[in-house]
């Protein structure tokens, strides 16, 4: 069976829109405001996706559109071009999401070439690692993993998810890592069923060890009624992938001493789960919001805000033949999703805007009117509690933490993004 698909990066990269939700209703947590960063690099990207701080101050920093991975120096204003476009060891295709690795090494996803790029201490060149050659990873073949846990109510049983074994989709899913390495993502949204692929109503959320290849299953995620459809028959099957607007979803991210944290959608939450994987999640309060409405302002911000940011699509193709399942990745234009039924309010908070900090906040992104420019931020402790929130100047997303500081980039009316440091 030929298998094809085409993952919008837009969505998948966690694209951010400069439209986040209207304040709290009855909000009394203080509210910080931050107004000059304590640093900007002087030289434009294109579109900033992973930023990842060095031991020595010096900020490792993947774009995926102009294919380059920098190590700059905001102290002295300069940066160097590490490695290059290729399949070679020291190369790469799509340089994604950049997350830490014991000995102050990086490990950058590779969705192009369904692969990690890594740096060793102090941004040096370290050559390639890619899941499906880890035990248990099936080489190159796709690795299915077969999940125990149950997901939520209204979720259905034990489904069995694919994982890709290193493949794009993984790459894109990958989120982030802990002290030990271990490799934070999600399964699949593609549910295999005894009638074929099906677009899962539930994703679990995987804890992977680099060194045998186990994966363990943490949490279950709801997944947005919409967000994937699966098409096709036969022995071609068509699936898309994300990019609707206001997706409505659970967010999540890894605390500093390897407790998970998820943002529930539904009546917005936080639980943390533990970081041995076993036992019940802190859960806590809900916190009080005023739905926005999405009117005609809030739908044509929606579609500046992926003109400017230019999508581009990954295009998979998967066959399955007498030497097992072989997948190919590609660039490709876009599909148009432009939606036939919007949403009639934004959900709280945007899930790809949700980052936890060296010192175990977490730091959840709010929908906004198109009106309200200036970015949100709810701020939660390491037991779920909302303590509070951050503002930030319009035009502005963060995109990493550092030691005592978090990461922005300034979007100007050209759409290149400039690296910020601002003191904590």
């Amino acid at each position: 069976m030929a298998l094809r698909s085409q993952l919008s990066i837009a969505a998948a990269l966690g694209t951010v829109l400069q439209i986040p939700s209207a304040p709290l209703s009855a909000q009394t947590a203080p509210v910080r405001t931050f107004s000059k960063p304590a640093a900007e690099y002087a030289e434009p990207f294109s579109s900033v996706r992973g930023v990842r701080e060095l031991a020595d101050g010096r900020v490792v920093v993947t774009d995926p559109r102009d294919k380059v991975v920098q190590l700059v120096d905001l102290k002295s204003g300069r940066a160097t071009t590490l490695g290059r476009e290729g399949s070679g060891p020291n190369e790469y295709q799509m340089p994604s999401g950049a997350f830490a690795l014991p000995g102050d090494s990086t490990l950058i996803a590779d969705p192009l070439n369904s692969r990690f790029f890594v740096l060793g201490p102090s941004g040096a060149l370290a050559g390639t690692w890619s899941p499906a050659a880890a035990p248990g990873g099936g080489g190159d073949r796709p690795a299915t993993q077969s999940v125990p846990a149950r997901p939520p109510a209204g979720g259905g049983g034990p489904v069995v998810m694919t994982m890709g074994g290193g493949g794009p989709m993984m790459m894109l899913q990958t989120r982030a890592t802990d002290a030990q390495g271990r490799i934070y993502t999600t399964g699949s949204a593609i549910a295999m069923t005894p009638e074929g692929p099906k677009a899962a109503d539930s994703l679990p959320l995987l804890r992977l060890a680099r060194t045998t290849g186990a994966a363990d299953t943490l949490a279950w995620l709801q997944v947005p009624k919409g967000n994937t459809n699966v098409s096709g028959s036969g022995g071609n099957v068509n699936l898309r992938i994300g990019g609707g607007p206001f997706a409505a979803n659970d967010g999540w991210a890894v605390l500093a001493d390897g407790r998970v944290a998820v943002v529930r959608y539904a009546d917005y939450h936080v639980e943390v789960f533990p970081a041995s994987g076993r036992g019940a999640p802190a859960r806590g309060a809900p916190v009080r919001f005023t739905p926005v409405r999405v009117a005609e302002a809030e739908k044509q911000a929606w579609r500046d805000a992926r003109a400017r940011n230019g999508a581009v699509a990954i295009a998979i193709t998967r066959t399955d033949g007498p030497g097992g399942v072989t997948q190919r990745s590609s660039a490709a234009p876009p599909s148009a999703q432009e939606p036939t039924d919007w949403p009639t309010v934004m959900p709280p908070f945007d899930a790809s805007r949700v980052f936890a900090t060296p010192t175990g906040q977490l730091w959840v992104g709010r929908y906004q009117s198109a009106s309200d420019k200036a970015p949100r931020y709810d701020v939660f402790d390491a037991t779920g509690r909302h303590t509070g929130q951050v503002v930030f100047p319009a035009d502005t997303r963060v995109v990493g933490f550092g030691k005592g500081a978090v990461y922005t980039v300034r979007i100007d009316e050209d759409d290149l993004q400039y690296l910020q440091r601002w003191t904590l």
